[in-house]
This record gives structure tokens, C-alpha cells and sequence, in this order.
């Protein structure tokens, strides 16, 4: 059996946000395909209490001096500076290194950050032949730089320059480059990936018990409802009201517009400070955080779904979750990336402007119910599953061993 190293800066154990989900699937995607998995998160504690980790995972402590970049603290680049402290002696490695397996076949990270600490522990003798594979979920520099700026962070051009290097780095010098979208694998095959593969986001399929229906039915509203399912990552509220314009006029007095996640306290406050703060608030169904069996519930007896995403990179989970549900989805260009194919799918409206969007939500709402694909037209979206999306990563990581081993 062969022991793949998956590499991340969140642990796994209980996925929630988009990142953590993939993960999580390329984890079970290499186990069925005969793998062994250690899974190592080099993570901030103050974003994941104690019940959400693994034995693995190895704490990026704020007290840390690797929390400051080049003497000076800088907000919201964490991600980055954890590659440096991963890989120092003085930082994390020690710690790590009591984790690592004897033996590593492949190493997996995804997203740049620790591809500093995939360089060291490729030097070490016993792992110096592992396959490298590095997963792009975003060309990162253009979308921390969108995140710096509208933080008004001052002197960032140095952090995204080092950032922008760093993607360069990993993708050339990866065994295996994996993107999410064909336009990040144009880029990353233009910076001089060896052997870039397509890996789109997926979703798992999910059916709804019964019982949690019922009581789901009794808690939203009777009339056709739009959902948006987000995490608390900037781009999600802070492009919001980009979209919509900062009105939820467009919503009926008798309908919502329901929210899940952990973007819902950014979004109250940034719909609240508006001149519509109170007819926003009035249409506002705010749900946090929810288990999964009530969460697949929800999404069931929705009767659309919002996807308001301005720009940015990669592809949006959610996406692929809101097309596989069949039901009515409206959202940016954007939102659409790496799913460009189902467009032409008649329930689903893609808005340019908030004039744009404000008319299809009224739209939708006020249009017959549509139940969910069935039959053919299910299995014409089978292709939207992690199954289908991910199986091609094991298979090359045992190529590029063979292809080795017959080099040598």
C-alpha cells in the first residue's frame, strides 16, 4: 500500500468551509483508490477549537514571532507566513516531524502556503523520492491582493509579490499540478507546471430524511424562499452588496432570503449598514451554523439559490452544489467558473449588474417551483461529484511513482 502525506493549513476532521471539504474528499478519494493517508494541518487555533481537529494537526500559535512578516504584523496573511514557520527548525518542523510516516510515497498540498515545508521534508533521504503534488484552489495572489485592498492594508505589494512567487515556485516545481478551473490550468501550464491536471470542485450527494423536512417546513417561509450558503471568507459579504446593491427589496415581504454558515453575522451587519438597513433586516432568515442532516434539508425545500460572488478565483463548491440540486439558480459570471458547461441549463440565470439580479430573484420567486433533476437528467450530473472530479489525482500520483521508478 502506498502512503500519500496531505498537507493543509485547516484540519479536516469536520469539514465545514469549501477549502476544508475538498480536502477532506481528496483524503477519501486516495483511500478508496487503495492509499494510505496521514493528513497533517498546520492551522490557527483561534480559528478551530479542539473538537474539529485531528491527532495530526499542529497548532500556528498567535503568540508565534513566524505571525510577523519580515518584523511587522500585517492582518489577514496568516496562510502565507505558516509556510515559513512549518518549515523552521525554531517554528513547527520539530513537532511536525514527529508526525510524518516512516514511508512517503506522494506528498499533497494544497494551496501554496506549505510548500516550504514540502521542500524540507523532501530533502530528508528517506522521502527524497516522493511524488509532489501541488493543488491550486485559486490563483491566490490576485484574490489576497482583492482582500488586502479592500481592508485598505497599507504596503501590501511586497506580501503579494512574495505570494505571487510562491504559486510560481509550486507550480513548476511540482511533480503534479492540479487546478480547478481550465483558465487557472492555462495559467499554471503557462508558468511551467510539468504535468497539470484538471481537478474540478465537486459536491456529495445528498438526500434529505424525512423528518428533518417536516420540521425544517415548520421553521422557513411558506412562500418560495432563495438560499445562500456561505462561509465567512471576505468575499463572500463583502462582495454581496456589490451584487444586490445593499436592497433585499426584490424579496416579497412574505418571503426570505435564507442564510447558512458562518457568513451570516459579516452579512447581517453589512446589509444593517445601509440607508436599507431595516427592510434588509425584515427579509433576513439567518440560520449559522447547521449540521449536515439539517443543512441538506434546507438546501432540499429551498426553492432557489444565490450566488452572489463578484470576482476572485478558482470555482465555488457551492456552485456545483446549487446546479446539482436542480432547482433555480442565480448568481455572478463569476460564480460560474470551472461550471461554464451548465449554463445553458434553463434554471439558471446569470446576473451582470444588481438591477440584473433584483429582477431575476423577483422572477424566480414569484415562478412555479421546479422539484430537482430525476432520472436521466441526475445522472447527466454525475460529473459534479467529487467521485468523478477527484479520481484522476491518485491515478496520476501512480504514473508520475511508475515513470520514476522505470527512470532510475
Amino acid at each position: 500500500m502506498k502512503t500519500v502525506l496531505l498537507l493543509s493549513t485547516y484540519p479536516i476532521a469536520i469539514p465545514r468551509h469549501g477549502g476544508q471539504v475538498r480536502v477532506a474528499n481528496i483524503a477519501k478519494t486516495f483511500s478508496v483508490n487503495g492509499w494510505s493517508v496521514v493528513h497533517v494541518a498546520v492551522y490557527e487555533p483561534e480559528g478551530y477549537p479542539p473538537a474539529v481537529l485531528g491527532k495530526n494537526d499542529v497548532e500556528f500559535s498567535p503568540g508565534s514571532d513566524f505571525r510577523k512578516y519580515k518584523g511587522k504584523m500585517v492582518p489577514l496573511i496568516n496562510d502565507l507566513l505558516s509556510g515559513e514557520y512549518a518549515s523552521s527548525e525554531k517554528g513547527g518542523f520539530p513537532s511536525i516531524l514527529k508526525k510524518l510516516p516512516p514511508v512517503i510515497d506522494a506528498i499533497h498540498v494544497e494551496q501554496p502556503w506549505l510548500w516550504p515545508l514540502v521542500l524540507k521534508i523532501k530533502k530528508m533521504p528517506q522521502y527524497a523520492n516522493a511524488c509532489l503534488i501541488y493543488g491550486s484552489q485559486n490563483i491566490e495572489s490576485p484574490l489576497k491582493k482583492e482582500i488586502l485592498d479592500s481592508y485598505q492594508v497599507k504596503g501590501a505589494e511586497e506580501v503579494i509579490s512574495d505570494i505571487d512567487n510562491l504559486e510560481r515556485k509550486a507550480a513548476k516545481e511540482a511533480d503534479v499540478t492540479i487546478a480547478v478551473t481550465q483558465s487557472d490550468f492555462d495559467i499554471l501550464s503557462s508558468w511551467g507546471a510539468k504535468n497539470p491536471l484538471l481537478a474540478p470542485n465537486g459536491i456529495a450527494p445528498w438526500t434529505a430524511k424525512q423528518e428533518n423536512l417536516e420540521l425544517w417546513k415548520e421553521r422557513l417561509p411558506k412562500s418560495p424562499w432563495i438560499l445562500y450558503v456561505a462561509s465567512a471568507h471576505p468575499p463572500n459579504f463583502m462582495g454581496f452588496n456589490e451584487c444586490l446593491g445593499n436592497s433585499l427589496a426584490c424579496i416579497p415581504p412574505d418571503s426570505k432570503l435564507v442564510v447558512v454558515g458562518s457568513v451570516c453575522e459579516h452579512l447581517e451587519k453589512t446589509l444593517r449598514n445601509t440607508r436599507w438597513g431595516a427592510l434588509n433586516l425584515s427579509r433576513l432568515q439567518l440560520l449559522y451554523m447547521l449540521p449536515d442532516d439539517d443543512l441538506d434539508a434546507v438546501k432540499t425545500l429551498a426553492h432557489a439559490f444565490l450566488l452572489p460572488i463578484p470576482h476572485g478565483g478558482g470555482s465555488n463548491i457551492k456552485t456545483a452544489e446549487a446546479i446539482y440540486s436542480g432547482k433555480y439558480v442565480i448568481g455572478t459570471e463569476a460564480a460560474f467558473r470551472g461550471f461554464e458547461k451548465y449554463l445553458t441549463l434553463p434554471e439558471i440565470t446569470v446576473a451582470r449588474t444588481s438591477t440584473e439580479f433584483h429582477s431575476a430573484i423577483r422572477d424566480r420567486l414569484c415562478g412555479p417551483e421546479k422539484f430537482g433533476p430525476e432520472g436521466s437528467d441526475r445522472a447527466s450530473r454525475n460529473s459534479l461529484t467529487w467521485t468523478e472530479s477527484l479520481g484522476a489525482i491518485p491515478l496520476a500520483a501512480q504514473n508520475n511513482i511508475t515513470q520514476k521508478a522505470l527512470e532510475s
